[in-house]
């Protein structure tokens, strides 16, 4: 059966795409309170503004730093600005942010199966591809309302162009298609900077030493990280939503603590978020002929690159699990290598059934252990934002500022779909918390809301007991409150 379909390359591509719409099909219409629920937030409300405003690419912008239209400081907002315009496309809003991501990762999908069958051969390119789409890190994060998904398609396509373009009659449109991919991929996602090192490892294992007076490599750095570099010069200038500055990376690379962060990455996240355990075992075999047996300088640049990428980020890719998502595609890859010299060797075997079997137990381990490792990833929360929209608007109108008490600067001001700031209050003193409420008052803000809970529970919270002094909450509904706020 697997030997008639690797003969079909056509139905080897409908068989990866099927495999990839099916896993990233889980919670596609779901709204965005899942895990990493704050950043996706984040990024539907600049991408609503841009359906809400038109503006023009290079200006996002947020609605979660007072009444002011202010420029958002943020990653290259290519997903974002094309989220916005389909946000109304068909009535399905904040949906789109979804399956675009979703059909990012298709086209990764696909993309690694023709990547892969030149590199690796037909077999190894079926599972490998295949694979890519079962991995945990892949099947969560690559539908989430994240750039994430669109960042590492740019990053396969880099490759596969930049791939093409050394083929000896050296084409011109593979180089610039590689370039603006790189652009792309590295704008959206800083850190797959770390492409340069497998692109220079494809360069090396096409042209050796001539490499080092290869000048199309280095105009392709120039052109594609100028580009990136530009643009951060540019967003640096708005309001912090991602780090556009180094002292704010610095911050969060924590590096005083990096020798655990190396082992937590290699004994934790590696195994169980991005490859698997059973998937661990097919990746030794796939690398013991690939990286050791036949010492490629393309997979070993790719593999160690993205490995050494995720040690250098430190504290950073400890906190953040989608940042391992480019381990998840040559992970794959050495994977399906090691599926298919297993399944080589298992047809040869004296007990040939037995050895085939346990081929087949290490594939399935791989969905289960995803299945069974982030599931939780799923699960909504924060049921009190459900109706805070029609709270909204019920007690005010659009042009009302409001100040929220929320762990996530963007997150109740975009179910609220108002305007305004937000503040942890709950982690601050009484009369701190105070403070802020009448800062922000000066500052215009119209109206406070929070989850009933905390400082603004019932009766004994400190900010319920100073509002409620003063009158009834303008919306209570026993989950989200609203109070008006005077000077």
């Amino acid at each position: 059966m697997i030997g008639t379909l690797l003969e079909r390359r056509g139905a080897c591509l409908a068989a990866v795409a099927f495999l990839s719409l099916l896993v990233h099909a889980k919670g596609l219409t779901a709204p965005l309170l899942d895990y990493h629920f704050h950043r996706q937030v984040n990024t539907a409300s600049i991408a609503r503004g841009y359906w809400r405003a038109a503006h023009p690419i290079q200006q996002p912008r947020i609605d979660w730093d007072g009444g002011e239209d202010r420029l958002a400081a943020t990653e290259l907002p290519v997903y974002m600005w094309v989220y916005g315009k389909l946000w109304p496309v068909a009535g399905l809003g904040e949906k789109w942010g979804r399956l675009i991501s979703v059909a990012a990762s298709l086209l990764t999908a696909l993309l690694l199966f023709a990547f892969f069958d030149k590199e690796l051969g037909r077999e190894a390119a079926f599972w490998g591809a295949s694979i890519f789409s079962l991995l945990p890190v892949e099947v969560y994060f690559g539908r989430t309302v994240q750039p994430e998904a669109t960042a590492l398609l740019a990053l396969i396509a880099c490759l596969f162009f930049w791939s093409r373009s050394l083929d000896d009659d050296r084409p011109w449109g593979a180089w610039a298609l590689a370039v603006f991919c790189a652009f792309i991929a590295v704008g959206l996602k800083l850190p797959y900077a770390h492409l340069l090192v497998p692109l220079a490892g494809l360069t090396w294992r096409r042209l050796g030493r001539r490499t080092f007076s290869y000048w199309r490599m280095y105009a392709a750095g120039l052109v594609s990280m100028g580009g990136v570099i530009a643009w951060y010069l540019h967003a640096r200038q708005g309001v912090y939503v991602v780090p556009t500055h180094a002292d704010e990376y610095t911050k969060l690379l924590s590096y005083s603590r990096i020798p655990y962060f190396i082992q937590f990455q290699v004994f934790s996240r590696f195994p169980e978020v991005v490859m698997t355990y059973g998937g661990v075992v097919l990746l030794a075999v796939g690398a013991r002929k690939v990286l050791w047996e036949k010492r490629d300088a393309f997979w070993l640049s790719w593999f160690f690159g993205v490995v050494l990428h995720l040690f250098a980020m430190s504290g950073y890719s400890h906190a953040h699990e989608y940042t391992a998502l480019p381990l998840a595609p040559v992970a794959a890859g050495l994977i399906g290598a090691g599926v298919a010299r297993l399944r080589e060797k298992a047809s040869a075997a004296k007990n040939r059934a037995l050895a085939l079997a346990g081929v087949a137990f290490l594939l399935v381990a791989i969905p289960a252990h995803s299945a069974l490792r982030i599931s939780h990833w799923y699960r909504q929360g924060y049921e009190y934002l459900e109706g805070a929209g029609k709270a909204a608007a019920a007690v005010s109108v659009p042009g009302d500022l409001f100040y929220t008490n929320c762990q996530a600067s963007s997150v109740l001001l975009y179910y609220l779909d108002r305007r305004g700031w937000s503040g942890e209050l709950d982690l601050q003193e009484p009369a701190a918390a105070a403070a802020a409420i009448d800062e922000h008052i000066a500052k215009g803000a119209r109206f406070v809301a929070s989850e009933k809970r905390g400082m603004f529970a019932e009766p004994d919270g400190a900010m319920w007991k100073r509002f409620r002094a003063r009158g009834k909450p303008v919306w209570d509904d026993g989950k989200l409150v609203i109070f008006p706020l005077t000077r």
